[in-house]
């Protein structure tokens, strides 16, 4: 007897991973239960009328098993009396199992265990390596266990995996209205009676931190769904940890559920008899009394919950100090480049802490005229101090008693951290809200750690994760924290290839570069005064790589000064939160996310925003950038964002811009392939009046920038030739309709010269001739020799504004003028025997103009330049005669 089987009480990935191995992976077997399946799956199979085929328990008594397939579990006490029988038999053992092996597993003969996180989706997958398509029928089966085991493929465990083999199914014609027919049903009366006792009995507490709920409920009769109810219970009410005890003497069922990172509930279910998987476990025990079993469970727990977390865990290694002999307003200007409130004072060695300053001390001391005395005199001499090992939840009763903003940390009697209040406040925020979120833009100086490391396998370049290889070895030797950054990260989140590799070190980023171009064999070239510099690979490639730093801007507008820092404040002196990830590269961190101003959370959203209300005012570039980005990734910009920038332009901001900076932000936008969408948005704005005053903008300007990409797009795809750099064009169009003065006085705020000045101040002129001589319906050889006449940015701009014929006129126009017309040269002139002169170009072209003209063909241009070169070096010679 052959028989796929699996755990007591099937649920639908059990009983769905049976069946369909029994159909397919293992032809002629038989499914055979040992207890009673689940309520919902014995409800599906008889509402359904599904077949299948079944042995019952009875007649495995009475025969004899050769083979056994276990799906679901590798534990033989989930397996009931099928596991006697199984002993009894001797037979051999197939285990197919997402579970992490029992530490009293199955000995099988054969195993398929992989870290997915339901069943059905290790029978998918074997099923498509061995090139078995699942009919609808079973692509439903197996969509149902995935659903239900992986909470709707939410879960902690769900992977990759089972989101590839989820969508492979709805491929295959898998139904989701059984999934939601079956899995995600609604609750019932039974059910609500259940969850409001469930409600009534919970007790909250604190373990090791965090907050566990247990709920105590007598019950009369079983609730075969109970587990159900229970999701929904955690669900309600967002418990990270939660432990329903179903009394029904002389019997307790235990039912466990957890969304925390390092308790498996598997683990603590298997030191009652029973067992399960690390969000969801069960066991039922005999024997105790309520009480007794909920001090039991209450010391389990604290055996299997992580440690707690203790201020060393959560210190900042590295940490800012003021030296005790700096000046008040130094000192001052110190914070105000850290952008803190308050610093340890360290003594003249600074290897001892002898005090702290705050922000609102210096102040005072300032206003006392104190502002060149030495912060010595003006500190609090008491630096808070904690050891390493302090738990948490003590931790904040120290910093509640004395409202202080940071705590030194102490090791061996040595400083070995910092924390500061509002890292405090986060880390006790997720101890008790584990299933909620805080927005890393409140919540303090350290993101939740987010692997993204997949994404570096999938979406970079291959020589970019080769050299990250690289740097992960090189950060390792030197026990430097080193970080990708930048748009690299954004872009690789977004799924968007990216090969600008930007490093940033916390240290030594010049020596860090050289230790990284000795393990690449490429060059070093630092940049000292910056604390940058850029690696040469072999290949030709560059890595940029910087020391952690930060700015201060003194004023307004003015270009920042940067000094050493950590990678905080670093990533908070970039434009946008989008632009402000991280991604760790050094030991076991690597690859995680470092999101410290919830730019992920925007790039979901979809929104650009910038990092704090006076951004603009320290970079008004900033502005324009956004309106940059924003088009360019299909974003939006945030509500915030748009009233800071209208409060920065109501402060004329960009009017303190350089010439310099300003341009240099125009070319980048206008260059974007689509800059028409980015000139609509600058104007809705209020940046484009505020960039060029008097510069015309309505519904018909945008329509004539779009037409302008247009046109351009026609150019390219016509292999005319190089166009010109797009951001004068587009410069030039927003000129068009303006008058000259308007030109004049955009070429003095962007500190045009030469012959850019020239274009930008001319253009609208230029492009009225283009439109005068194409509307005068000329002949088609004035027209080229216009062209010719006319920088060829005139021309692309006079073709976007004009009507369809008349565009076409001066298409083809311009098409003649830029091809080369050889049908007859100066040299083949010569060699007729017409001597050298200025008589020849007015020959060939005149010859030209008459091919133009459609009065001659290409093969009579000769012959007519011939004759009418002929003539006027006749009429030279009479000339010349005629004035000796």
């Amino acid at each position: 007897m052959r028989v796929v089987t699996t755990h007591l009480s099937a649920d639908f990935d059990g009983f769905a991973a049976a069946l369909v191995s029994a159909w397919r992976l293992f032809p002629g077997y038989r499914v055979m239960f040992s207890g009673s399946l689940e309520a919902a799956v014995r409800h599906f199979v008889e509402e359904s009328g599904l077949e299948f085929p079944e042995v019952k328990i009875r007649e495995a008594r009475r025969g004899r098993l050769e083979h056994v397939v276990i799906v679901d579990t590798s534990d033989a006490h989930r397996l009931g009396e099928v596991w006697n029988l199984i002993q009894r038999d001797r037979c051999s053992v197939t285990v197919i199992d997402h579970h992490e092996a029992a530490s009293e597993g199955i000995s099988a003969n054969e195993t398929f265990s992989r870290r997915v996180g339901a069943a059905c989706t290790i029978v998918a997958q074997l099923m498509k390596e061995r090139g078995l398509r699942p009919t609808p029928e079973e692509a439903s089966l197996l969509l149902m266990g995935m659903y239900e085991d992986t909470g709707g493929l939410c879960y902690r465990e769900t992977t990759a995996d089972d989101l590839r083999a989820a969508a492979e199914l709805v491929e295959a014609g898998g139904s989701l209205d059984w999934v939601r027919r079956w899995v995600v049903r609604s609750l019932e009366p039974a059910h609500f009676a259940l969850l409001n006792k469930l409600v009534d009995g919970t007790e909250r507490m604190m373990i090791h931190g965090i907050e566990v709920a247990i709920a105590t409920v007598d019950v009369e009769e079983y609730y075969e769904e109970a587990a159900y109810v229970v999701q929904r219970w955690m669900e309600t009410f967002d418990f990270a940890i939660g432990v329903v005890l179903l009394v029904r003497p002389p019997h307790i069922n235990m039912i466990l559920r957890s969304r925390m990172p390092g308790l498996h509930a598997g683990h603590v279910a298997r030191r009652f008899g029973g067992g399960g998987h690390e969000t969801a476990a069960s066991a039922r025990i005999s024997g105790k009394t309520p009480v007794q079993l909920r001090e039991e469970l209450l010391r389990v727990l604290r055996q299997e919950m992580p440690p707690p977390l203790t201020a060393g865990d959560i210190a900042l290694p590295r940490f800012f100090t003021v030296q005790a002999s700096a000046p008040v307003d130094v000192v001052k200007e110190r914070m105000n480049h850290l952008r803190v409130n308050a610093l340890p004072v360290a003594g003249e060695t600074s290897e001892r802490l002898v005090g702290t300053v705050t922000r609102q001390i210096l102040d005072q001391a300032i206003i006392h005229g104190l502002g060149r005395r030495p912060v010595r005199m003006v500190m609090d001499p008491h630096v808070p101090s904690v050891p390493a090992e302090m738990p948490l939840e003590k931790l904040g009763q120290v910093f509640l008693e004395r409202s202080y903003r940071f705590v030194v940390v102490e090791k061996d009697g040595q400083p070995a951290g910092l924390i500061t209040r509002i890292e405090l406040f986060r880390r006790l925020f997720q101890a008790h809200n584990m299933g909620g979120s805080l927005d890393n833009r409140i919540g303090g100086t350290r993101p939740t750690h987010q692997s993204v490391a997949r994404v570096l396998r999938t979406v970079a370049p291959s020589w970019v994760a080769e050299i990250l290889d690289h740097v992960r070895s090189v950060a390792n030797a030197r026990g430097e924290e080193v970080y990708l950054v930048g748009g690299v990260v954004r872009d690789f989140l977004l799924g968007r290839p990216n090969e600008d590799v930007d490093l940033v070190v916390e240290g030594d980023g010049i020596a860090f570069a050289q230790a990284l171009a000795e393990a690449t064999k490429g060059r070093s070239h630092p940049h000292v005064p910056f604390l940058t510099a850029v690696v040469t690979l072999p290949s030709g490639k560059k890595i940029d790589v910087a020391s952690a730093r930060t700015e201060f801007y003194r004023t307004p507008a003015a270009l920042p000064e940067v000094e050493t820092s950590l990678i905080r404040q670093d990533l908070y002196r970039r434009d946008f939160t989008i632009n402000a990830l991280a991604i760790a590269l050094k030991g076991d961190r690597f690859g995680m996310l470092v999101d410290f101003f919830g730019g992920r959370k925007d790039l979901e959203r979809k929104e650009i925003r910038v990092l704090h209300s006076l951004s603009f005012i320290d970079d008004p570039t900033r502005a324009i950038r956004a309106v940059r980005y924003a088009r360019r990734l299909g974003f939006t910009i945030a509500a915030d964002t748009r009233y800071l920038i209208s409060m920065a332009l109501s402060e004329g901001i960009l009017d303190r811009l350089s010439g310099q900076r300003l341009r240099h932000e125009l070319v980048l936008l206008l260059n974007e392939p689509h800059p028409a969408g980015s000139v609509a948005l600058l104007a809705e704005l209020g940046l484009l009046r505020a960039i060029i005053p008097g510069v015309p903008w309505s519904d018909q300007v945008h329509v004539f920038l779009l037409e302008l990409e247009g046109v351009l797009g026609w150019f390219e795809i016509q292999c005319l030739g190089k166009l010109p750099e797009r951001w004068r064009i587009f410069l030039g169009a927003l000129l068009v309709n303006g008058d000259p003065e308007t030109g004049r006085r955009l070429a003095a705020r962007l500190q045009l010269t030469g012959n850019l000045e020239a274009y930008v101040v001319g253009v609208h002129e230029q492009v009225e001739k283009i439109w005068e001589v194409t509307q005068a319906h000329t002949r088609r050889s004035q027209l080229v020799r216009a062209i010719e006449e006319a920088p060829l940015e005139t021309v692309l701009l006079a073709m976007a504004s004009l009507q369809a014929e008349e565009r076409r006129l001066l298409a083809d126009a311009l098409e003649r003028a830029l091809q080369p017309w050889d049908a007859v040269t100066g040299a083949d002139l010569i060699a007729a025997g017409i001597p050298p002169g200025p008589h020849i170009g007015r020959a060939l072209e005149m010859a030209r103009d008459a091919v133009l003209d459609g009065e001659i063909e290409n093969a009579d241009a000769k012959d007519l330049a011939c004759i009418k070169a002929r003539e006027f070096f006749s009429d030279n010679q009479r000339t010349v005669r005629g004035e000796r």
